[in-house]
């Protein structure tokens, strides 16, 4: 997701990111209204209204991520999706009345933008506030009725966003009562069952009204939260282990200057698929994984593994949590050093996670 993201600023140091999918959303804008024979007026309100909408689902995120700050919770960054935004958090709270706050903050900021734009419509408008918020002068898109229909849009993304369909907010909100009550994962897995149902029947309903976007919501909402359950899962089982009782040792390891012809015989031999690449003082520079040597292979055997290897290493005292080490590998680095003080000890890649993962 985040490599066909672009960055288009930082705010309160967290940096906001932009899904290229998002531009489909103009271009569908654009070709409806076209279609339509509406006036290049009123093409331009409704992208304007859209830029406003998102603008609207940044603050929201940013409604979860400086409450996230306020306990020492960082936000990696936010991301904005044609279905929405998401802020991408290092990791859970530790108490469940802290992700209630956090969850429950996204939509407060909805509310408090109606509340603020409500405002501004009674100053300008005073007693005749009502007859601008009636339906029927939505039928078409004009300037009078962008803040109303703004107003009525934060409400109805808050609303939405309390739908408790895990993993959106009220779906957050659901697991953080649950955690009260039972433990994390336990509350996780009912969060996401619930949240689940919920999305079959978004979908069930999309396929009836023949809303699409109905079912391409239920879908990515069910398919998150099954992803988001696995790594719950998974913090739970590495839990407290160090990259100590993970790591496997060393083995074969690649000295920088030789050419990936050489290192692909080496590889093959040794039947490893990470290494650690180290100079020719033995210093440990970088590491390397066989696909990176092969594909290399493929368009200059003359390439040298300091050319292809990642560097610097990502490295990890013996007593860190292993956690720390599948947040690496996520990251697609290829192998991570585990060092007792200056002394390499050990390894840790996909195997030897899987291997962890075979033992129990």
């Amino acid at each position: 997701m985040i490599e066909q993201a672009i960055r288009i600023g930082t705010f309160a140091n967290i940096p906001v990111r932009i899904h290229w999918s998002f531009l489909l959303i103009i271009a569908y804008i654009v070709s409806v209204g076209v279609m339509d024979q509406n006036s290049s007026r009123e093409i331009l309100i409704q992208i304007c209204f859209t830029m406003a909408m998102f603008a609207c689902v940044v603050l929201h995120e940013f409604g979860h991520a400086l409450t996230a700050r306020r306990f020492g919770v960082q936000t990696e960054d936010i991301i904005l999706l044609p279905i929405g935004g998401v802020a991408r958090l290092h990791k859970l709270p530790e108490k469940p009345v802290q992700e209630l706050l956090i969850a429950v903050m996204g939509p407060v900021v909805n509310l408090i933008i109606a509340i603020v734009i409500l405002i501004a419509l009674w100053m300008k408008y005073g007693s005749d506030t009502g007859a601008y918020l009636e339906t029927e002068n939505y039928e078409h898109f004009s300037w009078g009725i962008f803040l109303p229909l703004l107003m009525i849009s934060n409400i109805l993304l808050m609303v939405f966003n309390l739908i408790p369909a895990f993993p959106m907010d009220g779906g957050r909100v659901l697991r953080a009562l649950l955690s009260m009550k039972t433990s994390r994962l336990n509350a996780t897995r009912w969060a996401t069952r619930i949240g689940q149902i919920i999305c079959i029947l978004f979908i069930i309903a999309g396929i009836y009204f023949e809303a699409w976007t109905t079912i391409l919501i239920g879908i990515f909402i069910f398919l998150s939260a099954s992803a988001e359950y696995r790594q719950v899962a998974r913090e739970a089982a590495y839990k407290n282990k160090t990259a100590a009782a993970l790591c496997r040792k060393p083995g074969l390891m690649l000295t920088e200057y030789i050419s990936i012809g050489e290192a692909r015989e080496m590889v093959m031999q040794s039947g490893q698929r990470n290494f650690a690449v180290m100079d020719i003082t033995g210093r440990i520079t970088g590491t390397v994984s066989a696909s990176m040597i092969g594909k290399a292979f493929k368009e200059n055997s003359d390439v040298r593994i300091k050319d292809i290897m990642h560097t610097p290493p990502a490295v990890l005292m013996g007593f860190d949590e292993v956690l720390h080490a599948i947040q690496y590998l996520e990251q697609g680095i290829p192998a991570i050093l585990v060092f007792d003080h200056e002394q390499l000890t050990g390894l840790i890649d996909l195997d030897s996670i899987r291997a962890a993962q075979e033992l129990g």
